[in-house]
């Protein structure tokens, strides 16, 4: 007799696990609004149902999943529960992805994909909050779901630059990125590129397409990693074109001016790489109460210079001489009088 119950319980205890239904209202989800959410798991199949009410009009503003879920007999066995307490959500507020202060959600869906990917993972749809319900945006939830394809993949909302800012990693030195601009529900892509750290040492070698004239044009530039930098001496131009960055790397010295945009790319770099120092020779010395560092570029002659009055670079071409004054410096080129650097000569 014991062995009939104890095997029962077992078999009871079998079917609950392959069989499971859930139903919830959750009132801190997003502020102003009540979320609906019921989960159905039968052996592997899991289905869910979403519906999202406005608190003062009671108007659905999203409704999604299976429909055969929103049935009232479910909903009369709904229990009100906080929004963390629900185990593995696939619902939550990913952001104000189009910039216009709302704030917008993505839905997971619930069946793992193996297709072309990576890693499997599941398809996601993102909703933009409009002035009237949350619509489904196809351009940005494919821009969510390209960048989670690949490898190290990661999807940044910007809201400073308000762009949308996707990045793969194809290894320790080789990584893709994409911008995109967003305008109501559509994402635009501005330009998408991959950074080389191999062939270019301590630089990256930046190859892609940017967006010009409504086209995307192939670009190639440089870019550099700040943080680890040993840098003597960096200031913005007060001219607004750029920055000036004179650093340090393994007995070489670098001059590198860093564009004025979003990308912060490397327009010009002297050397451009470690295995160019040999050719890339500045020239230092005490100037009066100052500075300078010289240096020439084919027939591009650059000179850095410190004087307690300002810092600057003067760029003499065919003669003429243009001088860029700095701001915000710091660093100091007397930083360079007892180093000892392979590219560089004392006056």
């Amino acid at each position: 007799m014991k062995l009939k119950i104890c095997l029962l319980f077992f078999l009871l205890a079998k079917i609950n696990g392959a069989y499971a239904q859930k139903a919830f209202i959750i009132n801190d989800f997003m502020k102003g609004y009540t979320l609906y959410f019921v989960r159905h798991t039968a052996g592997s199949e899991t289905k869910e149902y979403y519906k999202l009410t406005e608190n003062t009009s009671k108007k659905a503003v999203l409704e999604y999943g299976s429909k055969e879920l929103s049935v009232s007999q479910i909903s009369k066995t709904a229990k009100t529960a906080a929004f963390k307490s629900i185990p593995d959500s696939n619902i939550r507020i990913l952001g104000d992805v189009n910039f216009d202060g709302r704030q917008d959600i993505i839905i997971h869906e619930t069946e793992i994909n193996d297709e072309g990917c990576y890693s499997p993972l599941a398809t996601s749809l993102i909703f933009v909050n409009t002035t009237t319900a949350f619509g489904v945006s196809q351009s940005i939830s494919e821009v969510y779901n390209d960048a989670y394809c690949m490898r190290g993949g990661s999807f940044e909302i910007n809201t400073k630059s308000k762009r949308l800012i996707t990045s793969a990693s194809g290894g320790a030195a080789l990584h893709a990125f994409a911008y995109y601009s967003v305008s109501g529900t559509e994402a635009k892509l501005l330009s998408s590129f991959e950074e080389d750290g191999f062939d270019t040492f301590p630089f990256s070698k930046i190859t892609g397409k940017k967006l010009e004239n409504n086209k995307l044009v192939p670009f190639t530039s440089l870019s550099i990693y700040e943080p680890e930098l040993d840098k003597v001496l960096s200031f913005n131009t007060k001219n607004g074109k750029g920055r000036v960055l004179l650093f340090k790397v393994e007995n070489i010295l670098y001059y590198a001016f860093q564009q004025n945009d979003e990308y912060k790319f490397i327009s010009f770099a002297h050397p451009s790489s470690a295995a160019k120092s040999g050719k890339a020779v500045f020239k230092f010395r005490k100037k009066n109460t100052g500075y300078e560092l010289e240096f020439n570029s084919g027939n591009i002659k650059y000179l850095l210079y410190e004087t307690p009055n300002g810092t600057g670079i003067k760029i003499t071409v065919n003669g003429k001489i243009s001088d860029w004054q700095g701001l915000a410096k710091k660093g100091s080129l007397s930083g360079l009088i007892n180093s000892k650097l392979l590219n560089v000569t004392k006056e």
